[in-house]
């Protein structure tokens, strides 16, 4: 007698079995591996993943888009061509603004001001605080027409540290205080509002970047109270205006030759910006950012001295990458799919909603990487980040 044959389903293989291969995938294979059934999602409860070390850009759908349906769309540059959707996040999320993002999540603002943190891998979300006063006062609130923010998030314990700043207000929330709080300087007032924030788990520390005055306030998150401002890097140095970063050195030429090379350089001049970023070893740099008439982006980096509190410029990242987003460098040496010494850049202001804006800017050789058009296609986007899912602290 022949021996019958059994009919075995993929989604019946044994956990333990299933385990031996999750350990060989990569990060995004592995995700893709847990959608395949429930059977295999459930193997994956308590598997520790490798960790993610390439950053990925995620584009969110604009307001009025019908071919979104709710979710984002993600790019995973060593999968080179092809394109990822999330999970629908609901039929309003496409009127739902990002205002920052760390790890797998992002910090989303509604509307109504109401703030929460996303995992659009997971559909995960963390309610934050109401606005109440007298942090922001009522009377106030009319007139917010712009915000930023900064999120850092433990993705094990969902321990959180959100810092908001709406025009001229600066407030905080973390897990476990349920509300927000100002700083001791909650009202900053007139043209001084910050146009950036980035914040150092390792260290503890907020670094926020006042346009007008061109410096740098740092605040110690060390207590559980009040975060302390700290004085040591105070920086008047650092200028508002990127351009000048570009300006060949007054001193070390004559009137004449100065002038004329100030006038062709602002002649060409459009827009620039100038972000702050820390580096893995805890060091602030400046990245002064210009756009010319003929679209070509120029990047300019400088990093200041703990001792004399002066910018140096600085020629390369080394062997670590710029995720410029979240104001952050990583280690790029022998990882396949990111770039080091490279800047991954995906627009400032308005202009993140223009592909031509999201690139990899690499310093050695001052060349532009620009992203397959297949990112592009599929959806009318408003906004691009750069993130790094599955980021362990």
């Amino acid at each position: 007698m022949g021996v019958s044959k059994m009919k075995l389903s993929w989604s019946e293989l044994c956990p333990d079995m299933l385990r031996c291969v999750y350990e060989r995938l990569s990060f995004t294979d592995l995700i893709r591996a847990k959608s395949v059934c429930s059977s295999w999602h459930s193997a994956s409860r308590g598997f520790l993943p490798k960790r993610n070390q390439n950053p990925w850009l995620i584009l969110f759908p604009s307001n009025g888009s019908h071919d979104s349906n709710g979710t984002c769309l993600f790019f995973v540059p060593e999968d080179k061509d092809k394109v990822y959707k999330t999970r629908d996040l609901g039929v309003d999320f496409a009127r739902i603004r990002c205002l920052a993002t760390y790890g797998s999540w992002l910090l989303m603002k509604d509307n109504l001001w109401n703030l929460n943190v996303l995992n659009p891998l997971t559909g995960e979300r963390i309610d934050l605080p109401a606005l109440t006063e007298p942090v922001v006062p009522e009377r106030f609130r009319p007139m917010l027409k712009s915000s930023l923010a900064c999120l850092w998030i433990d993705e094990k314990t969902k321990d959180y540290l959100v810092v908001w700043t709406m025009e001229h207000f600066l407030v905080f929330t973390k897990r476990g205080i349920n509300k927000w709080r100002g700083f001791s300087s909650n009202y900053v007032g007139g043209t001084t509002g910050y146009v950036q924030m980035v914040y150092d788990h390792k260290a503890q520390k907020l670094y926020a970047h006042r346009l007008c005055y061109g410096d740098i306030k740092i605040w110690c998150f060390c207590g559980d109270d009040e975060p302390q401002e700290v004085f040591e890097a105070e920086s008047a140095c650092l200028t508002g205006f990127s351009y000048r970063d570009f300006l060949p050195n007054r001193w070390l030429k004559n009137g004449f030759d100065f002038e004329k090379e100030a006038g062709l350089f602002t002649a060409e001049y459009v827009n620039g910006w100038i972000n702050i970023a820390i580096t893995v070893s805890g060091q602030v740099l400046k990245v002064s950012t210009v756009v010319q008439r003929s679209k070509r982006w120029l990047f300019r980096i400088h990093q200041i001295s703990h001792v004399t509190k002066k910018w140096k410029e600085i020629e390369s990242l080394g062997e670590e990458a710029l995720i410029l987003d979240m104001g952050i460098t990583v280690v790029a040496k022998d990882i396949p799919g990111i770039k080091r010494n490279s800047i991954y850049f995906s627009g400032v202001g308005d202009g993140r909603e223009d592909p031509d804006n999201i690139f990899v800017f690499d310093l050695a050789t001052q060349n532009i990487q620009r992203l397959p058009q297949c990112v592009f296609s599929p959806i009318h986007f408003s906004d691009a980040r750069w993130f790094f899912p599955g980021l362990r602290n």
